[in-house]
């Protein structure tokens, strides 16, 4: 089952695409499936833009104060090859921009409870156990709801993460979650794409009880690199691994 990430789209089998082409990975890693094992969870419904969130007062100071982090993280980080300030404000406010979804996630209350109760509704709809892939803000919102909600983590056999913006986010779901406990899942994986936008390698940072946590450069561009998950095949065949590790 996929969780998406951030932006809006009308398209609410998203994940057939995805399921089509790592199911070629999982096939030639011996693990086949049926279209029908595959599903996802569509909630692009429920998330308001951060500009639509008039009714979070202090919303505009959340996103001045990521836009400012954004630009001194990238300035020290692991992107050294970028030359100059403007590209690099440039690049720090297509992290806060496109990531406004997550904000909103995190600072508006109804919007987080409507998107996890969305998410455990499609696990209880599931007759067996589930192997759940959220990517982007989606393996924030995995994470967030499941931490929140043990029964139907149980059910959950495996969580893999793809590409989690945790490190630009962990105060913000550290409001929601503890740290230090771990999701009621059976396997609990991190996948990062070296030089993702999203700093998805710095999950251990924060997250010290994943079973395991795997980098693979996807691209040296790290808009390519956040987006390119399901369309590398080093990272597919990757994640289809992964997914046999924890299979029953």
């Amino acid at each position: 089952m996929f969780v998406h990430g951030m932006g809006h789209s009308d398209d609410r089998f998203y994940w057939q695409k995805w399921a089509g082409l790592l199911n070629a990975a999982l096939s030639r890693a011996g693990l086949g499936l049926l279209e029908e094992q595959f599903g996802g969870v569509y909630y692009y419904d429920l998330v308001p833009g951060p500009r639509a969130g008039a009714g979070l007062c202090d919303l505009g100071l959340q996103i001045t104060a990521l836009r400012q982090q954004a630009l001194q993280e990238i300035s020290l980080s692991r992107f050294s090859f970028i030359e100059g300030l403007k590209p690099v404000k440039k690049l720090a406010d297509y992290v806060v921009d496109n990531f406004g979804d997550i904000i909103s996630y995190l600072y508006l209350n109804k919007t987080h409870h409507a998107v996890n109760d969305r998410l455990y509704e499609a696990i209880d709809n599931s007759s067996k156990q589930v192997h759940l892939i959220g990517y982007s803000l989606g393996a924030i919102v995995c994470y967030c709801a499941l931490k929140q909600n043990e029964e139907v983590a149980k059910k959950v056999s495996h969580l893999i993460m793809l590409g989690s913006p945790l490190f630009w986010f962990k105060h913000g779901v550290a409001e929601w979650t503890d740290f230090r406990i771990r999701p009621a899942v059976g396997r609990f994986t991190n996948i990062a794409g070296i030089l993702d936008i999203a700093f998805p390698h710095m999950v251990p940072k924060f997250i010290d009880n994943l079973d395991e946590h795997v980098e693979l450069t996807i691209d040296f561009d790290p808009i390519k690199s956040h987006s390119g998950y399901f369309s590398n095949d080093r990272m597919l065949n990757l994640i289809a691994a992964e997914i046999k590790k924890g299979w029953a």
